[in-house]
């Protein structure tokens, strides 16, 4: 990468993981809404400024098929971290009463799908999308991949000392969230999976109540539900690209 290409990306990636964490330092819940939302005002004003036309420089073009990666995104990411949920509770490692009436977690579902939905795509720009524009030209897919779920982990400042299984966990589901944008050569796919976990995330701790009865056990089989969508994916993309093939060729 060029001397001057590499400092705009350096001093754009560090303006926007200030303007990303610099609500984590305070209480409010008014400088966290209007900090996460600033982030994406940043990002479009960034991606202009350093020669694309928006978002879409980052991977959020309205290109065809962006609403069904987002939805497909969605499911993915809602249906993974529920079976992790579930498994918990099957295999005892998890209990769980109920918090509020369903009625009442319904009124609150808007709130929550925005409230999940713009930090969702703060860190989806920041760790994969931004990424994406400046360095895979330079990378191997491969090498991209890990350098993105790097990013990812270390971007949960907050949570390095939590041990091996919250680091897993976390490692696994950046490597998902990275090659779903591999795979797709756009942040739609990435961003549904990261919303719907968070969607889901919050469900289940407003609906419910939980005790752990064994420690980190919850969160390794989170970590294997993650590994087991990337095992997903990678099958997926072995099957679809011998089928391309055999289709552009007439075979």
């Amino acid at each position: 990468m060029p001397i001057r290409s590499l400092l705009s990306f350096a001093a754009g990636f560090f303006l926007l993981f200030a303007i990303y964490h610099f609500p984590e330092f305070f209480s409010s819940f008014w400088i966290m809404a209007l900090f996460k939302i600033g982030f994406i005002v940043a990002a479009f004003f960034l991606a202009r400024a350093q020669g694309w036309t928006g978002l879409g420089g980052y991977g959020l073009s309205l290109k065809s098929k962006w609403l069904v990666q987002l939805m497909v995104g969605l499911s993915l990411g809602l249906t993974f971290f529920i079976l992790s949920f579930y498994l918990s509770i099957l295999l005892g490692y998890e209990s769980i009463v109920p918090s509020i009436a369903l009625t009442t977690f319904v009124g609150q579902v808007p709130m929550l799908l925005l409230m999940t939905a713009v930090p969702s795509v703060a860190e989806d720009i920041l760790t994969r999308g931004y990424l994406y524009a400046h360095l895979f030209k330079y990378m191997k897919p491969i090498h991209w991949v890990l350098l993105s779920a790097l990013v990812y982990v270390l971007n949960h400042i907050w949570r390095l000392g939590d041990g091996a299984a919250v680091l897993s966990y976390l490692m696994l589901l950046g490597l998902v969230l990275a090659y779903a944008v591999i795979i797709t050569k756009s942040l739609w796919l990435a961003f549904g999976i990261h919303w719907g976990a968070n969607i889901a995330y919050e469900s289940t701790r407003t609906l419910f109540s939980t005790t752990s009865a064994s420690g980190d056990t919850s969160t390794w089989i989170l970590a294997g539900c993650w590994g087991l969508l990337l095992v997903l994916l990678i099958l997926w993309e072995f099957y679809r690209k011998p089928l391309e093939v055999r289709y552009s060729t007439g075979v």
